[in-house]
């Protein structure tokens, strides 16, 4: 009894995202790309600034935190991990919706 109710909830929240995403051109855009979802595009659309101020996708990778942390010795620069330091949500999602594909 408790699990219809709360599967009918989920059901009624997720097509309010969909509907939601649905009236927005860029969610409708950024949905045509594989593994991104309606909550990702509303995440993307709410939280990220306005992609205008990103001049390539590098930036906004770097905004996410998806670049490899840097030091430099005596003029050598090196990279090591992604740093992680940036948008976490969006980060997370973008990056389970890329393992989504990959199976």
């Amino acid at each position: 009894m408790q699990i219809a109710e709360q599967t009918a909830r989920i059901q009624t929240k997720t097509r309010k995202i969909e509907d939601l995403a649905a009236k927005t051109g860029m969610a409708r855009r950024l949905q045509t790309m594989p593994g991104i979802g309606p909550l990702t595009t509303l995440a993307v659309e709410a939280f990220a600034p306005p992609m205008e101020g990103f001049r390539y996708g590098r930036d906004f990778s770097a905004w996410l935190g998806l670049v490899p942390r840097q030091s430099a010795t005596c003029g050598k620069e090196r990279l090591g991990r992604i740093a992680k330091a940036g948008q976490a949500d969006i980060r997370r999602m973008l990056i389970v919706g890329a393992m989504s594909r990959l199976n």
